[in-house]
């Protein structure tokens, strides 16, 4: 059994404050895991120096009075003042103060700390959260999505506690699903309803397995006990459960089928997020926990509301991230004023989008690691209803001779990015079907008619499929969802030839273009490295490197300009590009990034009467393009084209053509 745990007195608090601020426990764990003064722990900032000029008799800000507000949960007033009063004594010390920014040191007590302060301020507290070695930001349609890297479990061990985000940057997290409006569904695709719709979100607690007992460290066996909260925009609950006593290591323990709900709950969000605590030591006495856990969880997300709407340049993943992680540094202040930090073995703050949420509500459940002073590997069950995959309606616009076109929404809906290719006298568009993940085709005539979509044999794919056409054929490509790279061909007479599977996997959506008369496939390998092949009218080629190293975080997209073969990529918002001129395949050779260009998703390519146009979306939302000459240039502006992700090109009857998801 544990040792009797004795509560720390209001002295003892305001003791250990004032050697978490002089710096003198920098090397205890709740030191370490603060860091020294970094940008991250600005809450705990906000809420000292709210408190110091609350007993100076000053109006808190908005910001002060959240944070305050939460944390009086736990605190009286008194002492709340009382600890603004050692926080001022070590500003007026002087020097540089531990595990609070500098930039509230600076500050009089007359100057208070706002929204718009933690606003303008929010650059520096992302890069200083997207830098920390314990906070990831994990595509959810990577395979290994749920596979640690072990910097980032070492990381964690270091601090006791971690944020990992599963979703893309540059995508939506965290905002309620928006209505889709516009053309009414046909085709069996939707109902058009313009309802936000909502489903049943249930995660339980279904047992741990041991990999390092806490008790490993010093001897004995340990007595765990896990706690959680989690919520969406529409709600949220605490978990706490039974105590599991001589743990050791390799064992595996069963949360009561009576106590082993995480999260249940009906919501039109786009996003879960859990905190969840494994720990070590008794549970008594701590009815404290779940009113300060509601309280800082209230905080994070007005928090969240009020800094990530409307923001199109960081969006909304980033900013979730950020609050996460200060919202945990001040939990653990807390932890440790009230508690002792040692009875943390770990601490993790999961957040959920969309598209994680989807897949786990198809795959059943999963498992996080929490690698603290024990490692303890979470299993996690998906009990609710199946979560839809975020859709978007298909628009496409047309650039003709004087100019683009309004945009046309088509009555297609899709959950990524759509494909498109000319050939003959059509226009060919490729998509994924909501409801199933069905990969669709249409095509559309010269006079604008489209074909009522259909599947494409048995096929379905997590990812965007490609087109493209050489040696008198439609040629398509795919990533199943066994991560296979799939490949089918089609003409008028024969349809859809049946599928060639090519070795290897991939962990994103294939790229297809034409040149030299023969098809090329870029697929993205392992460690996101891309890899070529050619098509020579019957087979393809083996796998070729690129030779640059590039390490990408979607697909790739091809076209050609002359006698190369252009492949850009989006790599950290740049836009990286290499040319190949190889007829047989060959060398990619780098041609740098395009300026001060910026995109959030992969590009698209296509060459419209000799001349190669680049598509991409901006970090506005907003759909761009340009063209080469010598070099990219005449970004501008499609009017009226508001964009989800990456778009599609193709040249159709002598005009650019782009096709896109596109905003409600």
């Amino acid at each position: 059994m544990s040792e009797q745990r004795v509560e720390p007195t209001e002295h003892d608090r305001l003791e250990r404050l004032r050697g978490l601020l002089s710096g003198s426990r920098a090397k205890e764990g709740v030191g370490r895991a603060l860091g020294q003064g970094a940008f991250g722990n600005v809450l705990v900032g906000a809420m000292l120096h709210g408190a110091d000029r609350m007993r100076q008799g000053h109006e808190p800000t908005d910001l002060e009075k959240l944070v305050l507000d939460a944390v009086g949960t736990v605190l009286s007033e008194a002492e709340l003042k009382a600890w603004g009063g050692v926080y001022r004594e070590a500003v007026d010390a002087g020097g540089r103060l531990a595990v609070v920014p500098q930039t509230f040191a600076s500050r009089s007590a007359e100057e208070g700390y706002s929204i718009e302060d933690l606003r303008a301020d929010l650059p520096q507290i992302i890069a200083d959260a997207m830098a920390a070695p314990n906070v990831q930001i994990v595509d959810p349609r990577a395979a290994e999505r749920h596979e640690d890297a072990p910097a980032f479990l070492e990381a964690m061990r270091e601090a006791k506690f971690a944020v990992t985000a599963f979703g893309v940057l540059g995508e939506t997290f965290g905002l309620d699903d928006a209505p889709q409006h516009g053309t009414a569904q046909t085709f069996g695709e939707g109902t058009g309803s313009g309802v936000a719709q909502s489903y049943g979100v249930k995660l339980e607690a279904e047992s741990f397995y041991v990999e390092r007992a806490v008790g490993d460290q010093g001897g004995g066996r340990d007595e765990i006990f896990w706690t959680a909260s989690a919520g969406t925009a529409s709600g949220g609950r605490t978990f706490t459960s039974e105590e599991f006593g001589a743990v050791e290591k390799g064992n595996t323990r069963h949360f009561s089928l009576s106590n082993r709900i995480l999260f249940e709950g009906s919501t039109t969000g786009d996003y879960l997020g859990v905190n969840i605590i494994c720990w070590e030591k008794d549970q008594d006495n701590d009815a404290w926990w779940a009113a300060l856990t509601k309280a800082l969880n209230d905080a994070m997300k007005q928090l969240n509301k009020a800094l990530a709407f409307d923001d199109f340049i960081t969006h909304v993943l980033p900013v979730w991230v950020s609050i996460a992680s200060t919202t945990a540094g001040l939990f653990l202040l807390l932890i440790d004023e009230f508690r002792n930090y040692s009875d943390i073995s770990c601490q993790r703050a999961i957040g959920m989008g969309r598209y994680e949420l989807a897949m786990l509500s198809r795959s059943g459940g999963t498992t996080w690691r929490f690698n603290g002073d024990g490692s303890h590997d979470l299993r996690v069950k998906y009990t609710g209803t199946p979560v839809p995959f975020a859709e978007g309606t298909l628009e496409y616009a047309v650039r003709g001779a004087t100019g683009w076109g309004t945009p046309q929404p088509l009555p297609f809906r899709t959950i990524t990015t759509p494909a498109l290719s000319s050939y003959t006298d059509r226009l060919y568009a490729c998509y994924l079907r909501p409801s199933d993940q069905a990969v669709m085709w249409a095509s559309m005539d010269s006079n604008g008619n489209w074909t009522t979509p259909a599947q494409i044999g048995g096929d379905q794919s997590w990812f965007a499929p490609a087109l493209t056409w050489a040696h008198g054929k439609l040629i398509y490509a795919v990533t199943g969802k066994d991560g296979g790279i799939y490949t089918r061909t089609f003409t008028p007479s024969q349809g859809w030839s049946a599928p060639i599977k090519l070795p290897g996997a991939a962990k994103q959506a294939p790229a297809l273009g034409t040149f030299a008369e023969r098809a090329w496939l870029t697929h993205v390998g392992a460690h996101n490295t891309l890899h070529h092949s050619l098509y020579n009218g019957s087979t393809w080629s083996g796998w070729g490197g690129d030779h640059l190293h590039w390490e990408v975080p979607s697909h790739v997209a091809m076209a050609p300009q002359g006698d190369r073969l252009w492949r850009v990529a989006t790599i950290n918002q740049q836009i990286h590009t290499s040319i190949n001129g190889g007829v047989n395949g060959g060398n990619w050779v780098s041609q740098g990034t395009v300026g001060s260009w910026r995109s959030t998703h992969a590009p698209a390519l296509a060459n419209n009467t000799g001349t190669l146009h680049i598509l991409m979306r901006g970090l506005d939302g907003t759909l761009w393009a340009g063209h080469y000459n010598g070099s990219f240039k005449d970004a501008h502006q499609i009017p009226g084209a508001k964009i989800l992700d990456a778009p599609a090109a193709a040249s159709f009857n002598n005009k650019l053509h782009v096709m896109y998801r596109r905003q409600a």
